[in-house]
């Protein structure tokens, strides 16, 4: 009784920093660099790249290089109204639909880098490629609102094409997420429908030549109102969904490695229609093959044609009454004027023509029926968007209508804390990475291989001992970003 009086009295949590310098709504928060820089965006166009360490911004543009940060403007949206800015570099550009506000997803295609040497130190430096130089997928809205669409870049191509889940209207595509299976290496393309509905699609294997059409694994409909966000733990075997409804749903990403040839096939069956099999008809020999009386007429028949006389008869019926010519033979007689080919042309032009889709062997399997979810948590608390799941696969964080972050266990989908400082509705969240020991070790070591003097590096001043201290101390942190409708950036430090 005690210990509910003292948990009563606590005063409720309180964000350790607010980030300020937007003049607009955030839509979009992300920690990047080991936890050492922040981006937001909001709703005019602006994109701010703060350093957690000094809290400041380092640059407000759209895409930032270690090396240009000092020669990029620092003045915040909310700041000044105009300045002379210095011009973002565009890289790439992509026109999309953005008529559901649905936000695009990426990941890295197959990056292979070679390993050369024996050295551990320069194994791994070389492990780790350069990833503004691979090559990379983007899954977005199509112009159908009830599709998706996969682009790889650098080169700019359309790779692949998500199709509509199942027959019925599922309404427009809400939420799309690119995640790559562990064992099979094979991307999964993960979406949410406004009729409440989510599937995944398998998408073909690398082709560079075509573009392909996608594989529906899996469809389920745990929610009644449009699916808000998805989110999918490191392992990348189960994923998470939340609606404008109260719900929070979890979900098995299905097994691929039991049923990788299954996969392959049913891919490959329409280039197989190209030069399908040859289908010989199953049919009585009896009813192909001539009989005895047919082939005696066809003479008949032949000797007529060519002597013209009255009737022919055969010597061994010369007994038999001419009645016998007055037979029905003509109703028996093709009449055909071209002559009728031999051999195995002749049995397949007398049976009955197959349709296409019959004459190939391999038929697609039947696509999976509307499965219910793993785990679903009622929340009671409708409009739950920007679900993030942390790197660790323990905690959930969403941010709501109601301006308050919600955190639930990945486990049990119980809710485990609560965050209110906003006082209007929390449209972005994004969880820090958890890091250890060793990842400040790669971190430091890359930092040192990129300084052009690494004597200067070695001789390490007691003001740079003492930031880098503060930003090693700052990395390991259990961060949690939040981002509003006020403009402003809630960073909270949770267990």
């Amino acid at each position: 009784m005690a210990i509910e009086r003292q948990m009563s009295t606590l005063p409720p949590a309180q964000p350790s920093y607010i980030l300020r310098g937007h003049a607009s709504q955030i839509h979009s928060v992300q920690f990047a660099r080991l936890n050492t820089r922040l981006i937001t965006g909001d709703a005019d166009g602006w994109i701010i790249y703060w350093k957690l360490e000094t809290k400041r911004a380092l640059a407000v543009i759209w895409q930032v290089r270690s090396a240009d940060e000092s020669a990029l403007s620092t003045a915040l949206p909310a700041e000044v109204s105009h300045s002379d800015r210095p011009m973002p570099w565009l890289l790439h550009t992509l026109p999309v639909n953005t008529l559901n506000f649905c936000a695009f997803s990426m990941c890295y295609a197959s990056v292979q880098a070679e390993l050369h040497g024996s050295d551990d130190a320069e194994r791994d430096t070389q492990s780790r490629p350069e990833k503004t130089h691979a090559s990379v997928l983007i899954v977005v809205p199509a112009r159908d609102d009830k599709k998706a669409e996969v682009y790889q870049f650098p080169e700019e191509k359309l790779s692949c094409v998500v199709p509509h889940a199942q027959t019925k209207d599922t309404g427009m595509v809400m939420a799309v997420k690119l995640v790559r299976d562990p064992i099979t290496q094979r991307t999964l393309v993960i979406t949410g429908y406004e009729g409440g509905l989510t599937a995944v699609h398998l998408l073909p294997e690398a082709d560079n030549s075509t573009s392909g059409m996608a594989q529906l694994v899996y469809l389920s409909q745990p929610h009644t109102q449009p699916v808000l966000s998805i989110d999918v733990l490191p392992d990348a075997k189960t994923y998470y969904t939340s609606g404008a409804d109260a719900i929070i749903a979890a979900h098995r990403i299905p097994d691929l490695s039991s049923r990788g040839d299954d996969v392959r096939d049913s891919l490959s069956t329409q280039g197989d229609e190209d030069g399908p099999p040859v289908s010989v008809p199953s049919q009585n020999s009896d009813a192909l093959a001539p009989t005895t009386s047919q082939a005696t007429t066809e003479r008949y028949c032949t000797d007529k044609a060519a002597d013209n006389p009255p009737v022919s008869i055969p010597e061994d019926v010369d007994d038999q009454p001419l009645l016998f010519s007055k037979n029905p033979v003509q109703s028996s007689i093709p009449t055909k004027s071209a002559p009728k080919a031999g051999g195995l042309s002749s049995l397949l032009s007398n049976a009955t023509p197959l349709s296409r889709a019959a004459q190939s062997a391999p038929q697609q399997p039947s696509p999976p029926s509307i499965q219910a979810p793993f785990k679903v948590q009622n929340t009671k608390h409708a409009g739950q968007q920007s679900l993030s799941a942390r790197s660790d696969g323990r905690l959930l964080a969403t941010g709501g209508w109601d301006s308050r972050v919600r955190i639930y266990s990945a486990k049990t989908l119980k809710e485990v804390a609560v965050l209110k400082w906003h006082k209007e509705g929390v449209y972005a969240v994004a969880f820090g990475k958890i890091l250890d020991g060793i990842d400040l070790e790669h971190n430091a070591r890359d930092s040192q291989s990129q300084d052009v003097n690494r004597e200067v590096a070695k001789r390490e001043t007691g003001l740079g001992k003492l930031q880098r201290q503060r930003e090693e101390k700052m990395q390991v942190k259990h961060w949690i970003a939040a981002g509003a409708k006020d403009g402003k950036i809630s960073l909270w430090e949770v267990f």
